[in-house]
């Protein structure tokens, strides 16, 4: 029988539970988890969950590709600008990377049948590592999500369940689902097992720039892809491989803030949403806002929001000048770079990384 390597840790009021995918809050307080390794960091691998890393249920997902952006980079006055391009994984996105752990950890604890909930992306994700693991799934998605998305989930098996109203809407209905069926809520925002599998993003790019990077700028909706860097980096830094971590800034459209809103101390809410392009980031209630918070406060980090033309003018940019075709959310975070650079939070000559974490192929194009 496998030991376990690794705990969960209640964000809240630090209380010890076993490994599962099953017990989404803690017995105590009600509060989420965090997975909490037994032995420190080491060497050039991240920590994962699962007893056997071979084992593991994947689709080849990880070292995507690492490109200098030159003329972007010398526009703002950078000293480098990279991007890490995260749609170059098996479904399109950098969710792949946590699905790989979250159906690993599903399939290896006695998972047969799932839900999630999901903007596109992470349920396209989970559908396709659902069907490499041979677990069913039903995803629950906004109606309004882009088709390409919606396609994927349908053609990988899962059964879809399209939700009119906002992203919102889908959580609830899947929450209502669980308690009708009673069948594992496997979601990708509230399991810790999801952003562990996004660490390897933050080893991969210190493997390539071993100089390092001075500033993440990243979009964020429920945070999973922040919160797994942020841990990576802590812990190559405390296996001694890195002599700092960078700063981490999240971007949000001006249309559904809440990371910002807190981050900045504005007053925002749930009422408060406006309709936005930028869909993959279209959160009005992470339930992980708080570690999110504390990820970027604790690497000296900022948030700053965008607006919808710079969507658009971003993802043409981006593709016209550079060759990369971004999802509209990831365009959003060039946007939030510029504001950065003129603020002066980033400055001239700063070596920085941007993770682009979807294809622009998913979505309609948009003029």
């Amino acid at each position: 029988m496998n030991v376990p390597n690794h705990q969960l840790r209640c964000l809240d009021c630090s209380s010890k539970h076993p490994p599962s995918v099953t017990d989404l809050y803690c017995a105590e307080c009600g509060g989420l988890f965090a997975v909490e390794y037994l032995e420190a960091p080491h060497g050039s691998l991240p920590r994962l969950p699962m007893a056997d890393p071979i084992m593991a249920n994947s689709l080849g997902e990880g070292d995507t590709p690492l490109v200098f952006l030159e003329k972007t980079c010398e526009q703002l006055g950078l000293g480098s600008l990279w991007v890490k391009l995260e749609f170059m994984a098996p479904t399109g996105s950098f969710k792949d990377r946590g699905s790989a752990v979250l159906t690993t950890m599903g399939r290896d604890l006695g998972v047969t049948e799932f839900i999630e909930d999901s903007s596109g992306n992470a349920g396209a994700s989970l559908s396709a590592y659902a069907a490499a693991a041979g677990l069913k799934a039903h995803v629950f998605a906004p109606a309004s999500a882009a088709s390409g998305k919606l396609d994927q989930i349908q053609i990988f098996g899962a059964s879809l369940h399209k939700i009119e109203g906002p992203r919102q809407a889908a959580t609830e209905a899947a929450e209502e689902f669980v308690k009708e069926r009673g069948l594992v809520y496997m979601s990708h925002n509230l399991s810790p097992y999801f952003s562990e599998g996004m660490k390897a993003v933050s080893y991969e790019i210190v493997e390539v720039l071993e100089d390092g990077i001075d500033h993440v700028v990243l979009p964020v909706g429920n945070g999973s892809l922040l919160i797994g860097m942020v841990k990576g980096f802590q812990e190559l830094f405390e296996a001694g491989i890195i002599a700092k971590i960078p700063k981490f800034h999240g971007v949000q459209a001006d249309s559904v803030r809440p990371v910002v809103a807190a981050l900045n101390g504005e007053a925002w809410s749930h009422d408060d949403v406006l309709p936005t392009q930028a869909s993959g980031i279209a959160v009005s209630k992470p339930p992980r806002l708080a570690e999110m918070v504390e990820a970027i406060k604790s690497t000296g980090g900022f948030g700053v929001t965008v607006s919808e033309e710079s969507l658009i003018d971003w993802q043409t940019r981006l593709a016209a000048s550079e060759g990369v075709f971004a999802e509209m959310t990831s365009a959003g975070a060039f946007a939030g770079l510029v504001k950065l650079v003129d603020s002066g939070v980033i400055d001239n000559d700063s070596n920085v990384c941007i993770p682009i974490t979807g294809s622009g192929l998913k979505e309609p194009l948009k003029k």
